[in-house]
């Protein structure tokens, strides 16, 4: 195989596994799974939202009227 042709195929395979690790940090979790995950209701987590305690675009963010959560966010939330 020419150099070049194998040069390029490397850097296709090197961009495909950034970004497959860039999509396993980031995984989203519905209001019932977190519910689950950390054992409060629905309500405690309205009240943290509304209260800053989980920040918007940092722990969630809304897509239309839906709220999805960041795994890695909430097992790596440290209060300031």
């Amino acid at each position: 195989m020419d150099e070049e042709y194998k040069s390029k195929i490397d850097e296709i395979f090197r961009r495909i596994n950034e970004i497959d690790h860039k999509t396993q940090e980031l995984s989203l979790m519905t209001e019932n799974d977190v519910v689950k995950l950390l054992g409060v209701s629905k309500v405690t987590l309205n009240s943290w939202r509304k209260n800053n305690i989980l920040k918007k675009n940092e722990h969630y963010f809304r897509i239309g009227r839906s709220i999805r959560y960041k795994r890695e966010a909430l097992l790596n939330y440290k209060n300031n």
